[in-house]
Order: C-alpha cells, then structure tokens, then sequence
C-alpha cells in the first residue's frame, strides 16, 4: 500500500500562498481552505498566509486543537498550544520564478515537538533556516523594511529627480544593481560611498539646491548627515 503523505491546509492565497502550495505540494497534500475556514477531517496542520491585520483573527477561527502556523514578520505567535510562525524573510510576487533555496525561513513554535514538525515542513522549502522567537522576528522585520521597502522609495524618488529634468532612468539600473551586492559582499558599511561618506559638504549643498521637492531635500538632507555619522564612527 502506498504511504499516504502529510496533509496541510492553506488559508490565503495571495502571493506567499500561491507559492506555499507550489513548494510544499511535492512533499505534502495541501488544500486551500475558502473564507469559512473549515478545516477537513484528518488536517493537523494550518497555515495561515494572510494580510498581517486579519492574522489574529483568523487563528482564532481555527479550530485551536490543530497546529496553527502564521507566517508574518511583525505579529506575535498565536496563543493557542499548538501555535507556531514559519516567516520567509523575502517579498514575494505572484508570477515570479522563486528558489525557496535561497529564502531564509524564521521559524519559532510552543513546544519542541511542533518545532520539529515546522522544521520538516521549512527543510521541504529551504535550509536557510532560523530559530528566532516573536520579539527577535519583529526585530528582523524592521530591518527588512529598512532594506526592501526604503530602498524601493528611495528608487521611486530617485527616478522622479531624473524624469523631472527628463533624463534617462536607465542609466540608474547598474548602479542599483550593484549596491546590494556590495552591500552583501563587503558588509554595508564598508561599501558606503558618496559625497556624505567622503563629507563633500560643497556637493551636498549643489545637490540639495537641485531638488525641487521640499520633503525630498529633508530627506537628502537626514540621510546625508546620518551617513556621515556613521561613517565617521
């Protein structure tokens, strides 16, 4: 007889879910539950793969004696006593061609038991994996912002600057290309460049006149001085 494999329900089909299902359906059975949350006979294992504002919610609604597993950054593990947070430290889109073997996957559960059981479940996806509780995946998150979403701002803003004066944005890609990798390679720090790293006050001073954005000069202007701070550390 054929050995029946692992059954996981999904809630949430947004980007992360779509591509849970994909990564874990060679190892496990997975269904993707609908909006009234009933989870079939025989599924111990759920996770929860919704917008951070309705995770609570949602775990509640789930019948509490199955293992509940969100996948959020910034919310704390749920209350009940099979709970566990499996976080992939990545942004997902719905089309893109993903290597879950290069996505860091924060793990934290109640008891050693499920924590096994999460870590079968991650090791399907990955093997970047990390112990990290909820106070240390919140702090985590932060930094994840600071590198995805300010960076992407201070492209969306960049790329404003250059299309104002009706310049090229192309001529940005390598350069963007090219700092995170640095960034990795050298260690952030190391890799800093730029008039505010060198303290080229006169060319900070032209490029802020250039600005036309008053909150964009505030911001030039703040990131100039922390750069300079930190490098002068």
């Amino acid at each position: 007889m054929p050995v029946s494999r692992p059954h996981i329900a999904i809630v949430g089909h947004g980007n992360l879910g779509q591509h849970l299902v994909r990564g874990l359906q060679s190892a496990f059975d997975v269904t993707v539950l609908d909006h009234n949350l009933k989870v079939p006979a025989g599924i111990e294992i759920v996770i929860v793969c919704v917008p951070d504002d309705a995770v609570k919610t949602v775990c509640e609604s789930l019948p509490q004696e199955r293992f509940i597993i969100h996948t959020a950054g910034a919310v704390p593990m749920h209350s009940s006593s099979r709970s566990g947070v499996l976080y992939p430290l990545y942004s997902f889109t719905k089309e893109e061609n993903i290597d879950w073997k290069q996505i860091p996957l924060l793990l934290e559960a109640t008891s050693n038991k499920d924590l096994t059981l999460l870590t079968r479940i991650a090791r399907t996806l990955s093997f970047r994996i990390f112990n990290v509780n909820s106070a240390g995946r919140n702090h985590l998150h932060v930094s994840a912002v600071m590198v995805n979403n300010f960076t992407n701002h201070l492209y969306t803003l960049a790329f404003e600057h250059a299309k104002e004066f009706n310049l090229p944005v192309e001529t940005l890609f390598a350069i963007m290309n090219q700092g995170p990798s640095k960034a990795i390679t050298l260690g952030p720090k190391s890799a800093q460049t730029g008039p505010a790293s060198r303290g080229d006050k006169q060319t900070i001073a032209a490029h802020i006149e250039k600005i036309s954005d008053p909150e964009v000069k505030r911001l030039y202007t703040l990131l100039s001085e922390s750069i300079a701070k930190y490098q002068a550390g």
